[in-house]
Order: C-alpha cells, then sequence, then structure tokens
C-alpha cells in the first residue's frame, strides 16, 4: 500500500485528522518513506498541523535493492533530518534499543518530540 502525497493531504484535511502513526520502515513489510517523500511526509504535518508519529525503531534495518550481498554499508533513514525546530513542528519520533541494537531484555526508548508532547 502506498499513498501519494496529494492523498495524504486530503485524508488529513478531510477527515479532520490531528494525528498519524506511521512505523518506518514498516514491519513486516519492509516499505520505507525516505529522502524527498519523508521531507514531504513532514512537510504536510507542519502545514496541516497533524502529528506525525514515527515508529523508527527499525530505522536501522534497511535492505534495498542498491545493495550488493558485500555490502556492509551502515545506513539508516530518520525523520529527525526534516524537523526545522523540534518544539514547533508536529513530528514526533519513538526509538529504543530493544530491536537495532539486540537488546530484547531491556525495555529502554526514547521520544524526540516537542515540549509540550513531552510535558503532557
Amino acid at each position: 500500500f502506498t499513498i501519494t502525497l496529494q492523498e495524504l493531504r486530503r485524508e488529513i484535511v478531510g477527515r479532520g485528522l490531528s494525528v498519524l502513526l506511521l512505523s518506518n520502515p514498516c514491519n513486516p513489510t519492509g516499505q520505507l518513506i525516505e529522502g524527498e517523500e519523508l521531507k514531504n511526509w513532514c512537510r504536510i504535518a507542519r502545514e496541516t498541523q497533524c502529528s506525525l508519529v514515527l515508529d523508527e525503531i527499525y530505522s536501522r534495518y534497511i535492505y534495498t535493492q542498491r545493495m550488493s550481498p558485500t555490502d556492509a554499508t551502515w545506513r539508516m533513514v530518520s525523520a529527525a533530518q526534516f524537523v526545522d525546530d523540534v518544539n514547533q513542528d508536529p513530528v514526533i519520533i519513538l526509538d529504543g534499543l530493544t530491536k537495532c541494537w539486540r537488546m530484547p531484555g531491556l525495555r529502554i526508548c526514547w521520544i524526540v518530540a516537542p515540549k509540550s508532547v513531552i510535558d503532557a
């Protein structure tokens, strides 16, 4: 399933959405929103003041056709690179140690979000 930026904006505005939850990359499909597309998701969230909650717990598990079997280059994708002002942009990023850092017994997570969200 994919959604165009126009459809995304139409759904947010048409339904009066105040929050969207996105697992990026998606588990179990591995679908990934990155680059300009992710930048535009953040921009649309900013323009519509719809909070974009991104579960980035698998952000370091990215496998693409561009990678060769011997490619050991570590790569990750995060919406953090597109946040202009952490206290103004309605982007909330969730991450933790459980998956990418292979520490399943440790339930240590973190949130990057506007101060108003953290304080709530």
